[in-house]
Order: structure tokens, then sequence, then C-alpha cells
């Protein structure tokens, strides 16, 4: 039972758990449908429709663990978590390829390829990991190396050789997806109503809205 969870709620004969961790839940996968949807045609650069792909794929990975992993847990289970782990997987890796190929002009050829290979590499290892020991530890130590590590340092270094305004939005993005974190990890919340999963849930649209700021304005900036 998450501490500090919010009371169940029944509509009629439905059972809701979770309710508002439910409600910032869907909030949140509705910037990601929105910000998908805005910018999936802006460009045929690689980089931007890998972006476009993690707003897809985080918001259908963030609907199934508000329905799966909150609202009806106590229907499917909480094996059935495994759905929501294995989409995060994904769609923090497409991050990660978007910073690798939005950052391919500034990088040696070499250097590239061994970060493109490297990702492969550990991406897979997340896959096998999470069946293995079948625990969520497992995607957060792959979004810490994947959008923490790789993103955020090429982001950082295209930004300070281009002064990228997608490079910057990136990059605010992921600082107000550490408060998330952090807000989760000490679970500073305000009381059962508006727990630490609520207030994290709040940082992450904030979150993944300042990305999309990034990737909508891309045409009209030089990179």
């Amino acid at each position: 039972m998450t501490p500090f969870q919010n009371p169940t709620i029944y509509i009629g004969g439905l059972q809701i758990d979770e309710p508002i961790t439910v409600l910032t839940d869907l909030i949140f996968c509705a910037v990601c449908f929105y910000a998908f949807f805005k910018t999936i045609k802006i460009s045929n650069i690689r980089a931007i429709k890998l972006y476009s792909l993690f707003f897809f794929t985080t918001g259908i990975s963030t609907l199934i663990a508000a329905l799966v992993g909150h609202a009806f847990l106590y229907h499917f289970g909480k094996d059935a978590k495994i759905y929501g782990w294995v989409l995060g997987i994904i769609s923090i890796a497409f991050s990660q390829f978007a910073a690798i190929f939005h950052t391919k002009s500034i990088l040696k050829d070499r250097l590239f390829k061994a970060f493109f290979i490297i990702s492969c590499i550990e991406i897979i290892l997340a896959f096998i990991a999470t069946f293995y020991f079948w625990s969520f530890v497992v995607v957060l130590i792959h979004t810490t190396f994947s959008l923490l590590i790789v993103a955020t340092s090429l982001e950082f270094i295209k930004y300070k050789k281009t002064k990228s305004e997608l490079s910057k939005q990136i990059l605010y993005g992921v600082g107000f997806a550490i408060i998330a974190s952090l807000c989760h990890l000490f679970k500073l919340g305000f009381g059962i109503w508006f727990n630490h999963l609520d207030v994290s849930h709040v940082f992450m649209t904030i979150s993944i809205y300042s990305m999309y700021l990034g990737v909508k304005n891309f045409k009209t900036i030089k990179h």
C-alpha cells in the first residue's frame, strides 16, 4: 500500500483506488498525447520524430500505470504492472536515442557510434533485468542512465555549443523530472488527498510540457 494513499471512492458500483493519483496521471497523459500530435509532423528529422514518439509512448505507459497500477490494481493484480514498466523502458529509450541523434552533428563519428551501441546494449539489459527481477527499480536505473546521464549530458553539450532552444527546454524538462523524483523519493505531499505521487505527477507534467515547447519550436531556431 502506498503511504498516504488516496482513499478509495465508488462511482455507482465501480471501485476506484487512488482517485487523485489516477486523475493527475491522466492529466499527464493528456499533455503527452497533446505534445505528440502537435509535434509528429513538425519535421522529418530523426531526432524530432524520436522525441515525438517519446511523448506518445510515455503517455501510453502512464495511462496503463493509472488504470492497471492504481485505479484497478485490485482487479488486475500487481503482476500486471509489468506492462507499464516495459512501455516505460521503451519511452525513455526514445528520448535517449533522440538526444543521440540531435547531437550527432557535434559528435565525432566514433563517439556517436559508441553512444548508440552502448545505449542499445543497456536497453536490452534493462528488458532482461525487468523480467528477471520483476521490479520497478530496474526501470528507475534505466531512466537514470538514459535520461539523466546520456540525454542530459548530450543536450547540455549541444546547448553550450549551439544555444539550441530544443536542448535548453529538454534540460529544463529534466530538471523538473528530477524534482518529481525527489518528491516521490522523500514522500513530499500534502496528505492523503494530494500525496507525494500526486505532487510528483504535477512536476512530471511541467517537465513534459517544457520538453514539448523545445520540440515545437524546432523549426523556428537555428541548430
